[in-house]
């Protein structure tokens, strides 16, 4: 099993924020127009007391940018002190998070259909996928950001999805690094859901990720959630870790 101060780490690399930094054991992130906390918080990747005193650094990043102080407490487990002195500090609890992980060939075992689904893959975003995104992602920005967010992407990605009716109704993209590829972007249309969409994309991607020696999967999923994390536990995902969000006021 990946330690999960590396799974937070590849997470960071393989969804990139426009610009980061790494000061006093912090990881700073910022992409201008992007409304997603993950590309606009502070990530602690130190250890013990340095964190603490770090936090006045982090605070005036994001008000030189002028934007809300983010930290996004991960893993939660593990940064019990920092949660506490957030929490004095008057930072809001918010958006539960849980990360889970799989062995991807568990997945390509469990994940694969009783119906053989057509699943397209592609190394790069295709107009098709890029639109699709643009629509089927409610937290996303749109189809411009969606372009330059792609384009920041540097480690081997599957961008995975599911036609009907000449258009893309189901996606899912992997980023893969050394020993581990993290799940992102699985979306699918309403009017499609239910029938084995998902699962067809993640069988595709998981032996996707094992043909690149990716041996364990990570995916991040709302706690509320539960209908994907009965899809994600169905097909072998456990939970990892969890983490969440402190906000200042």
């Amino acid at each position: 099993m990946i330690d999960t101060r590396l799974i937070e780490r590849h997470a960071a690399r393989a969804w990139p924020a426009e610009e980061v930094r790494e000061e006093d054991g912090w990881l700073l992130r910022h992409t201008p127009g992007v409304p997603r906390r993950r590309s606009n918080s502070a990530l602690p990747v130190g250890r013990g007391d340095g964190l603490l005193s770090g936090i006045e650094r982090v605070e005036g990043y994001y008000a030189a940018h002028g934007l809300p102080v983010t930290v996004q407490v991960s893993p939660a487990e593990e940064h019990t002190a920092l949660d506490a002195a957030l929490d004095a500090r008057g930072y809001r609890k918010d958006g539960g998070v849980l990360v889970c992980t799989a062995p991807a060939a568990a997945v390509t075992a469990a994940a694969r259909p009783a119906t053989p689904l057509d699943v397209t893959l592609a190394e790069h975003p295709t107009r098709a996928w890029l639109d699709a995104y643009a629509a089927l992602e409610p937290s996303g920005s749109g189809r411009a950001e969606a372009e330059r967010l792609f384009q920041r992407i540097t480690g081997p990605a599957a961008h995975l999805g599911v036609e009907r009716d000449g258009r893309l109704v189901g996606i899912g993209l992997l980023v893969a690094a050394p020993g581990c590829a993290g799940v992102f972007c699985m979306a699918t249309d309403p009017a499609h859901r239910r029938s084995g969409i998902a699962g067809a994309i993640l069988h595709v991607g998981a032996r996707w990720a094992e043909a690149r020696g990716a041996g364990t999967l990570y995916l991040q999923v709302t706690a509320e959630n539960t209908t994907a994390r009965r899809l994600y536990e169905r097909v072998g995902f456990e939970v990892s870790h969890s983490y969440h969000y402190r906000l200042k006021p």
